[in-house]
């Protein structure tokens, strides 16, 4: 499922090509440790021999690329935070049809998953992906119910804990 980009034609970006075929970007298109370690095997392996790099220069890259990948975890764990707080709310969804028009769906989230690296919504029985999520609206409040004005009805008698009153009440007091 495409993902919706937030640049609009207006500023240089169409989420469209000329051959009508979405631009869509995969998760998998960024760099990973994996890459950066090959990276720095092919630095070391390629140096000059006569001029080599200073350690220092590796320790820097690579610390770099631990606090490039500790808010990579962090964006992607804020992102399914912010998913999983749209529950319950109302939400204007999009996604391009077989066309590439922009298609528009509202409604309440009712539930939400999350797969791998993708926060996916639930809206009006259709899923979504966080990413399509253009808009979010102020959900009304329900109206509780109103209170009840008659006293709730039990089945004690009101008067048990009254003496009777009668004839037996000389008889008590003498």
């Amino acid at each position: 499922m495409p993902e919706i980009n937030g640049y609009s034609k207006t500023n240089g970006y169409s989420p469209v090509n000329s051959d009508n075929k979405l631009n869509v970007k995969t998760g998998s298109e960024g760099l990973n440790m994996q890459d950066f370690l090959n990276l720095l095997v092919a630095q070391i392996t390629n140096q000059d021999a006569m001029n080599p790099m200073d350690n220092t220069e590796f320790i820097s890259q690579m610390a770099q690329f631990s606090s490039l990948q500790a808010m990579s975890d962090l964006t992607k764990i804020s992102i399914e935070s912010q998913a999983t707080s749209l529950i319950g709310k109302t939400v204007v969804v999009a996604t391009y049809n077989d066309k590439g028009q922009l298609v528009q769906d509202e409604g309440v989230v009712e539930k939400v998953a999350i797969y791998g690296n993708e926060s996916r919504l639930y809206v009006n029985g259709k899923e979504y992906l966080y990413g399509n999520v253009m808009e979010v609206k102020v959900t009304e409040p329900k109206e509780p119910p109103a209170p009840e004005t008659d006293p709730p009805k039990t089945d004690e008698d009101p008067n048990k804990d009254i003496p009777p009153t009668g004839e037996n009440d000389d008889e008590n007091q003498g």
